[in-house]
C-alpha cells in the first residue's frame, strides 16, 4: 500500500542527507547495503582488523568490479568512515563484521558508476561540493569545516568524495534512463487522497525503521543476527537514524529510517501489530515478515489528520555572525550587528545586510520543510511569523539570526502534489533497484579478501 510519508526529518551527521538534498533520491543510503550482501553477490569471509594496512601505495586489491578494482585501502578508508558517522565501537570484532558487508557496499558502488560513465553522465566538482555544503548547512556546521571534522577522526576524505559522486551519478543514470516512463495516474492520486481523509481522526504514529530484506533462506540467520546487533546498538548509545542510514536497505534510509507519520493498514501486518503496543521512544524487537526483518522506533504518536507543525513550508533569510576563528566578530561589533538585526522588519533588509556583512552561510534560505531543519533552528521558527526575526541560535563558533519571509501551514492531509511526487518517486525507486540487481547480475566480480 502506497504511504505518502509526511517527514519530520531525524538530525545529525549523516552523509547520505548531502545526496539527498543535491539529486532525487531514487537508491536508498549511499551506505544502505551495509547490512546484507545484496542478491547473487559474492560470499566474503575475510576481515580487516584495525591494524592491517596496505602494502605501499594501498593497491593491494580487495575485490575486481568488471575492469575496476577496489584496493584494501578503499575498504580501510570506508570502515573509518563508517564508524565515524555510526557510532559503532571501533574494535577488531566490529570491523570484522562490517567488512563483508564494506565490500559490498563498495561493489555496487563500482556498478553505478560504471554505468554513469557508459551512459557518459559526469558528476561534477560543483556538484560534490554543494553536497558537502548541504552536510554543513543541516548540522549548523561552519562552513568548510565538514572536512576537517573528517581529518579529525581519521576519515580519508576521497572515501567521502566516492560515496557523493557514485550516489549523484546513479541518480542521474535513473532519471535518464526511468524518469520519463514514470507516470502516476489521477486515480492512483486520488486514491490515496481518499484514503487519507478517510484516516482522519484515526490514532497515529511517528516511525523509524530498518529494514533487513531476505531474500533467500541462507540469507535468514545473516539477517537475523544482525537485525538483533542492531537492536543492542540502538538500545545503548548509538543514535537510530544513524544506524538505519548506515544500515537499513529500504528507500526510508537516506532520511535515516524516516517513515513519518503512519496509521494502522499503511505497513505490513506484523509491524502495525507491533506498533500499537510499543511506548513512545521505545526501540523494537527485530520484527519477521514475509519481506524480511524489521526493526521500528516509535517516535511520537497522535491523532491523524491534525496539523504538523514540523510540516509547515517556510521560506527563510539567515545571517551568520563568526565568534570563533579568524573571522570572529568583536564583543563591540557582534552587539552592534545584533542591535541592527533586531530592527530589520523583513526579508529584504535581512538579505541586504547579509550581503553587506558578507559572513559564509548569511542570506536567503529556499522553501523547506520546518522539520527538516536543525533542531535547534527547527525550535528557534516552528513558531515564528513571517516578518519576525529569532533570537539568537547558539551554533557551533557562531550566532545566527532567522527571519521567516513566507509561511505556509500544514492544512493536515497531503496535497495532490505531495501525493504525485510521492507516487512518482516509489516507482523510480522500484526501477532503480531491479537496474542495479541486473547489473549485478551482468557484473564480472572476483573478491579476493
Amino acid at each position: 500500500m502506497t504511504m505518502v510519508k509526511r517527514v519530520s526529518r531525524p538530525f545529525g551527521f549523516l552523509l547520505a542527507l548531502a545526496c539527498a538534498a543535491s539529486v532525487v533520491p531514487v537508491s536508498g543510503a549511499i551506505a544502505a547495503q551495509f547490512g546484507a550482501s545484496a542478491p547473487g553477490a559474492p560470499q566474503i569471509g575475510s576481515s580487516l582488523s584495525a591494524t592491517q594496512a596496505p602494502t605501499p601505495g594501498g593497491m593491494t586489491i580487495a575485490a575486481v568490479v568488471n575492469e575496476d578494482i577496489i584496493t584494501v585501502f578503499d575498504v580501510q578508508s570506508r570502515m573509518n568512515l563508517v564508524i565515524a558517522t555510526s557510532g559503532f565501537d571501533d574494535t577488531p570484532e566490529m570491523r570484522r563484521r562490517l567488512t563483508p558487508q564494506i565490500i559490498d557496499a563498495l561493489i555496487e558502488e563500482r556498478l553505478k558508476s560504471q554505468e554513469a560513465a557508459r551512459l557518459k553522465l559526469k558528476v561534477t566538482d560543483a556538484e560534490i561540493r554543494q553536497s558537502i555544503e548541504g552536510i554543513e548547512q543541516r548540522n549548523n556546521m561552519a562552513p568548510g569545516s565538514f572536512r576537517g571534522l573528517l581529518a579529525s577522526k581519521g576519515v580519508d576524505v576521497t572515501a567521502v568524495n566516492s560515496q557523493i559522486e557514485a550516489e549523484i551519478g546513479w541518480s542521474k543514470v535513473v532519471r535518464q534512463t526511468f524518469e520519463r516512463n514514470v507516470n502516476v495516474s489521477p486515480d492512483e492520486v486520488n486514491a490515496v487522497l481518499q484514503r487519507a481523509k478517510s484516516n482522519q481522526g484515526k490514532p497515529e504514529f511517528q516511525v523509524s525503521e530498518i529494514s533487513l530484506p531476505v531474500t533467500s533462506a541462507a540469507q535468514d540467520q545473516v539477517m537475523r543476527d544482525l537485525a538483533n546487533r542492531l537492536v543492542l546498538q540502538a538500545r545503548g548509545s548509538t543514535p537510530f537514524p544513524a544506524l538505519a542510514q548506515q544500515f537499513s536497505q529500504g528507500p526510508t534510509a537516506v532520511l535515516g529510517g524516516d517513515l513519518g507519520w503512519v496509521v494502522r493498514g499503511e505497513m505490513e501486518p506484523e509491524l502495525d501489530e507491533a506498533i500499537t503496543h510499543m511506548e513512545n521512544n521505545q526501540i523494537s524487537d527485530p520484527i519477521r515478515t514475509a519481506t524480511g526483518y524489521h526493526i521500528l522506533a516509535l517516535r511520537d504518536r497522535r491523532i491523524s489528520g491534525a496539523a504538523d507543525p514540523n510540516m509547515a513550508v517556510v521560506t527563510l533569510s539567515q545571517i551568520y555572525l563568526p565568534t570563533v576563528g579568524g573571522r570572529a566578530f568583536s564583543a563591540q561589533r557582534l552587539a552592534q550587528v545584533t542591535s541592527t538585526i533586531s530592527g530589520l522588519k523583513n526579508c529584504e533588509e535581512m538579505n541586504k545586510l547579509a550581503t553587506e556583512l558578507e559572513t559564509p552561510g548569511s542570506g536567503p534560505i529556499p522553501a523547506v520543510f520546518v522539520g527538516s531543519l536543525p533542531e535547534k533552528v527547527r525550535n528557534a521558527v516552528v513558531n515564528l511569523s513571517p516578518g519576525h526575526t529569532s533570537a539568537p541560535v547558539e551554533v557551533g563558533g557562531a550566532k545566527l539570526f532567522v527571519q521567516v519571509c513566507k509561511r505556509r501551514d500544514d492544512p493536515g492531509v497531503p496535497g495532490t502534489e505531495q501525493i504525485q511526487n510521492t507516487l512518482e518517486n516509489e516507482k523510480l525507486q522500484n526501477l532503480a533497484r531491479q537496474k542495479l540487481r541486473d547489473l549485478r547480475r551482468q557484473a564480472l566480480i572476483d573478491v579476493r579478501m
